[in-house]
């Protein structure tokens, strides 16, 4: 399962171990990126591509789906 960002819930206990905190730099909402075991690796670009989403769909405030595999960018 690749890495899934959902929108948070205030009452949910967040596991740090699989699930991190992204909010948008624009509002209050906040979501929730979470990743299963086989992910663990790529979280660090995993938070990288889910900030950029939270980023581009501020005015949309709905749900927002990363992409099903992730392109690691180029370092130039």
């Amino acid at each position: 399962m690749p890495a899934s960002l959902q929108k948070m819930s205030h009452n949910r206990k967040i596991n740090p171990n699989g699930e991190r905190l992204i909010e948008c730099p624009y509002c209050p909402q906040q979501y929730l990126l979470v990743w299963d075991d086989k992910e663990w690796n790529s979280v660090k670009d995993w938070i990288r591509v889910a900030e950029a989403a939270v980023r581009r769909s501020h005015w949309l405030h709905g749900d927002i789906e990363l992409p099903p595999t992730l392109k690691v960018l180029a370092k130039y």
